[in-house]
């Protein structure tokens, strides 16, 4: 009831107060004719008619004009206009009291020169000598006029309610009915009093006279504007050039702002606008283009908001680039201070608000103007192909004036375009402008600043606005290169740091910092995948699945690909395969999980180009172990399921490349089981002739066809004894159905390898027909598996070959009656009961069918297959098999070497001494299993009875007289091995020891703590134990491996090296840009004390430089050393110098 009320009061005072507002426009009206000079104008800007704002105007005609003539003699681009920038401080009014107005020229050049500096951009001796000249010569006052006489126009007069005044009431009014303008049921009453008409009044600074009253005239006109009706109206009328006459340094120039912006929201407002005189869309611009350098805050806010929204419009993205709008635009966040780390520092909090609010409008912006670019770029590409292909025709285009808007799909297929169908070499101007600005490191440096604003709403948003940005300037080769350089930016600590720029776009798609943000995931994802899934011209389409790795010859000779190449290492460098890996498993957020796999596996499909890293991948549990099988099996969520066949179809490609072989769709594979199908195709399957007739003979017996058999024995000249060695022969063979799925999988996959590797032994040449209806009960053996075996009987010419048939199930049928391959009339299949009526409904469709229908198998085709997926289901199948038997089940040999050990431990001991070295190949490996499975506890250590810390790490004594225990209280105690009694008790350290190991002659220890310092310490036995040198700064340290007489230690990515009898630091070893970052970095010596492996790079000691940074895989640790010096074992994979051995 009281809502019903109150609009109702509402819809009663709102014409009240317009009327109110027409009655007093009339008597200002009436009062300003009365009167012979306006009041609130300075004396030099009076004129008779209307023109009250010509000072303005003639001003800011005038330095356009000295902007041109300076940039037409320098040929250097135009400063930003900033002669008409005003601040509304205190402080500038102070200052402009005490120089008059020819400060504000000087004050602004300085700042336009001090934001060009900041942009990094260079200018000759020359220009600075003309820009030196032209601030002496305009170094005058524009005018005699104080600022008292000028305020009332740039900041308005005084804010009075006692007495209250006509010019006071108006703006009540208006700041009234602002909210309200925004309501639809009130848009009757606003057209109906004549609203626009007032308006339009009142922004006319030479009838209003208060620039205030215009300010809040302009608040109400923009919320009016947002209904299409009275937009269309207002720019019928005239409005867009009664806001452009508003002068521009003054307070009411922010009103204008929030209007223009409104405008830009309404989308037909906006085409009536785009269809105005070229010089009112144009002055537009520019007012906008002002309002982005020299207004305030919320004026910067509303231009930039402005253009975000009305870069779809193709005339006003024109416009912008004609009037240098993309430089200007850029200096927003050149010249923010948060990206200063010194003076972040000094900031309040609502500077830095305001800073943060600048840079999330601004990269939206960027994103819509590169947005509308790509577009304009994509329609030239198509054009000029449909030009070559059609011989001058031309594509349909929209308007000029009709907005060009696209989604996030939209756009990422408009980059696959110019990707895949662009030039090589795309010439794209606005990205070579945004290059030679050098805005590429600024976007990746706010990228990384934005990623610490964890009390900022929008920092999600800033930074998927930026990498939707370089997502689409990655399109160009020369931008991809720059994301190879180091970029600038703060660590934890706030220190500055060079990081890679690939590095920040590879940590964002991890998902660490913005933990299950799927939108900057996608985005960072999409630019990982524009750099590395660029054609690669060097592979043709009949080797896109060789095995050879990549010429490096190709490489060179096309600069394209030296692009791509140097992408793939760069990935590969920054721990992209990690990445990319982690993100193929990832779950969460359930609603983008799908797409998220689908772009990583995407991203490495493109890596998997590369012979390297295909030699990575191929040996990870991705494929040795069929993980990728599991994830094809289904989606994460069930309602994105194209989403997870793209991710399927990715997958199957990876795979294909991986493995060299095509596959089909839905297949379970793993790189195991595709060697093995091979092995299985290449395979030579023969069988004994006379075991088949025996087979036959034992069927016609149990048909009752005992004549037939006896007739076949002596035909055949079978021996007169029993025919079968088992009584199970008789029985028919088990159809596919009990087979298990891997001997059918296999046997499919063997098969359509064979296809892909070429005719085997017994295959043939012949296409393959279509495939059998479903419910025929007919054998469809593979086309490798038809051919006669060397011993089977000689069968009856086929025109269309043996091996014409599809794979499929070994299915035994009834028994029907076949008519004479030699009469020339058609195969007729018997139907079965279910087939009745289910497909031959016609004549006209019997007749279909019998025409698509297949021949029948060879009875030899169908005992192949029979032995071949009987072969399939070895462990490890052999290419040459003796013949197979009809009788007993296949199996071939275990890989068994001439010296393999005795699995009975007896037949070892004795042939020691024929092997007297290792006593026989896996040997060790047996006995350890049989001295393993039978050990059991010797004697169990406690603590004394006031000790219960507990133990922390442990090590054997240098001859294995004592155990060395660390406890956690930083104590060292030594237990007898053989009593289990406790010999001694040292404190070594205040906080729990985490490592112990002595020196092999067992003078030495080293032991580490925790927390305390020193966190290591070297301890000597030579006669009393006691300190002989600490480490303060490392958590870790170990001897050299192989004299033992240097230290190693580790302080979180740096390696030391310490020299034991002096104690001192020989060398340092580190470099932040090869660093792996693990968790748990433990530096190693190798066996040789030649090379040290630290964070997962290795090093040459003897020259102090890094050698090889191996992949990373793990987040923890960081790998030790094979004790044979030849390969490192990094968490679960074995790696050489430059191939993953083993995982």
């Amino acid at each position: 009831m009281n809502l019903i009320n109150n609009q109702s009061l509402v819809l009663l005072q709102v014409p009240i107060m317009i009327r109110r507002l027409h009655e007093l426009q009339l008597e200002d009206a009436k009062n300003r004719r009365l009167s012979e000079t306006p009041q609130n104008l300075p004396q030099d800007s009076q004129v008779e008619n209307t023109q009250t704002s010509s000072i303005s105007t003639d001003l800011q005609d005038q330095t356009e004009e000295d902007v041109i003539q300076d940039r037409e003699r320098n040929g250097a681009k135009p400063l930003p206009d900033s002669v008409h920038q005003a601040n509304q401080d205190l402080d500038f009014k102070k200052t402009e009291e005490k120089r008059g107005g020819g400060g504000s020229r000087r004050t602004v050049k300085e700042n336009g020169r001090k934001a060009k500096q900041k942009l990094n951009f260079t200018s000759s001796s020359h220009e600075a000598e003309e820009e030196t000249e032209n601030s002496n010569g305009t170094d005058q006052p524009i005018s005699s006029t104080s600022w008292s006489e000028m305020s009332s126009m740039v900041i308005g007069s005084d804010y009075c309610l006692s007495p209250l005044s006509p010019a006071m009431e108006q703006r009540l009014i208006l700041q009234y009915l602002t909210p309200l303008g925004e309501y639809q049921e009130l848009l009757a009453i606003f057209m109906q009093l004549d609203t626009r008409s007032l308006l339009m009044n009142y922004i006319d600074l030479a009838q209003t006279k208060n620039v205030q009253l215009i300010f809040d005239a302009l608040q109400y006109l923009a919320s009016l504007i947002l209904h299409k009706k009275f937009a269309a109206e207002f720019i019928a009328h005239g409005g867009v050039q009664k806001l452009l006459e508003i002068p521009r340094p003054s307070m009411a120039s922010t009103g204008v702002s929030l209007c223009l912006y409104y405008l830009a929201y309404n989308q037909d407002a906006m085409e009536r606008v785009c269809m105005l005189p070229d010089e009112v869309l144009s002055q537009m611009v520019s007012y906008a283009l002002w309002l982005l350098e020299s207004s305030h805050t919320s004026g910067v806010c509303h231009a930039t908001m402005f253009f975000s929204i009305s870069f779809s419009f193709r005339a006003v993205l024109q416009l912008f680039d004609k009037q240098d709008g993309l430089r200007r635009l850029v200096n927003l966040i050149s010249t923010l201070e948060i990206l200063n780390m010194e003076e972040e520092a000094i900031m309040s909090d609502d500077q830095v608000f305001s800073d943060r609010q600048t840079a999330k409008h601004t990269c939206m912006a960027l994103r819509r103007y590169f947005e509308a670019h790509l577009g304009v770029k994509v329609e030239q590409v198509k054009q000029s192909l449909h030009t070559a292909a059609d011989k001058g025709s031309a594509l349909p285009q929209q308007p000029f004036y009709k907005a060009y808007s696209y989604t996030r799909e939209q756009a990422i297929e408009m980059m696959e375009f110019l990707i895949e169908c662009g030039p090589p070499h795309l010439q794209w101007e606005p990205v070579e402008v945004f290059f030679k600005l050098s805005c590429v490191p600024l976007m990746l440096q706010l990228i990384s600043s934005a990623c610490d604003w964890r009390n900022y709403y929008g920092r999600s948003d800033t930074v998927r606005y930026a990498l939707d940005v370089l997502a689409i300037l990655t399109v160009v080769p020369k931008i991809q290169m720059v994301l190879a350089e180091t970029v600038d930016v703060a660590d934890e600590a706030g220190s500055p740091v060079s990081t890679v720029g690939m590095s920040i776009v590879l940590g964002v798609a991890e998902g660490e910092v913005f933990v299950n943000d799927a939108e900057i995931q996608k985005s960072a994802l999409q630019v990982i995948t524009n750099c590395v899934c660029a054609p690669d011209q060097s592979l043709t389409t009949a080797g896109a699945f060789a095995d050879t790795p990549l010429r490096p010859s190709v490489h060179l000779q096309q600069p394209h690909n030296r692009v791509l190449a140097h992408m793939w290492q760069l990935v590969q460098n920054n721990n992209g395969i990690k990445v990319l890996l982690s993100l193929l498993s990832v779950k969460a957020p359930i609603t983008d999980a799908d797409l998220i796999r689908a772009l990583a596996c995407k991203a490495l499909v493109g890596l998997s180009r590369c012979s390297a890293i295909r030699q990575i991948i191929s040996k990870l549990p991705l494929f040795t172990s069929g993980q990728i099988q599991q994830l094809m099996k289904e989606p994460v969520l069930q309602d994105k399921r194209s989403e997870h066949v793209r991710f399927c179809r990715y997958a199957v490609e990876m795979t294909e490349r991986v493995s060299g072989k095509p596959l089909l769709m839905g297949t379970d594979v793993s790189l195991a089981r595709l060697q093995r199908a091979n092995v299985v195709a290449q395979s030579r399957i023969s069988f004994s002739e006379r075991e088949l007739l025996v087979l036959i003979r034992n069927h016609l017996v149990a048909k009752g066809l005992t004549e037939t058999a006896s007739t076949l024995v002596k035909e055949a000249h079978l021996s007169a004894g029993p025919l079968c060695p088992n009584p199970s022969c008789i029985t028919p063979p088990p159809s596919s159905s009990v087979i298990h799925r891997t001997c059918r999988l296999a046997g499919g996959i063997a098969a359509r390898a064979a296809s892909h590797v070429g005719s085997s032994p017994v295959s043939t040449t012949s296409p393959p027909p279509p495939p059998p209806p479903p419910s025929r009960g007919l054998v469809t053996p593979h086309p490798s598996c038809s051919a006669s075996s060397t011993s089977a009987l000689p069968t009856p010419p086929h025109p269309h070959g043996q091996g014409s048939h599809p794979v499929g199930r070994i299915l035994f049928s009834r028994e029907r009656p076949v008519s004479n391959w030699n009469s020339g009339k058609k195969l007729r299949a018997l139907r079965q009961k279910s087939d009745h009526g289910a497909f031959i409904q016609t004549p006209a469709m019997k007749k279909q069918l019998e025409r698509h229908l297949p021949s029948p198998p060879t009875l030899d085709s169908i005992i192949t297959e029979y032995l071949r997926e009987q072969h399939a289901r070895c462990p490890n199948p052999v290419t040459t098999c003796p013949p197979f038997s009809l009788f007993t089940p296949h199996r071939c040999p275990e890989p068994k070497q001439r010296r393999q050990a005795s699995p009975n431990f007896t037949a070892r001991l004795g042939s020691r001494v024929l092997y007297p070295k290792y006593g026989g190949v896996d040997r060790g490996c047996l006995d350890r299993h049989l001295i393993f499975s039978r050990f059991r506890p010797m004697s169990v250590f406690h603590e004394g009875s006031g000790d219960e810390s507990g133990f922390t790490c442990c090590a054997f004594s240098a001859h294995k007289r004592f155990l060395m225990l660390g406890t956690c209280t930083g104590r060292l105690k030594f237990y007898n091995i053989s009593s289990g009694e406790e010999e001694a008790s040292y404190t070594c350290h205040t906080s729990p020891i985490t490592h112990l190991e002595p020196s092999r002659d067992g003078k030495l220890l080293l032991t580490s703590g925790s927390w305390s310092v020193p966190l290591s310490t070297l301890w000597s036995f030579d006669s009393v134990f006691g300190m002989k040198n600490s480490f303060v700064d490392d958590h870790y340290v170990e001897f050299s491996k192989l004299s033992q007489d240097r230290v190693i230690g580790t302080k979180d990515q740096v390696a030391h090296i310490y020299d034991i009898h002096t104690g001192q630091k020989t060398l340092t070893l580190n470099d932040p840009a090869l660093a792996n970052n693990y968790k748990r970095n433990c530096a190693t010596f190798s066996p040789t004390d030649d090379l040290v492996l630290n964070d997962g790079v290795l090093w040459d000691v003897r020259a102090s430089r890094a050698v090889h940074k191996f992949d990373k895989f793990n987040m923890n640790i960081s790998g030790v050393f094979h004790p044979n010096g030849l390969e490192v074992i990094i968490n679960t994979e074995i790696v050489s110098s430059h191939n993953v051995l083993h995982s």
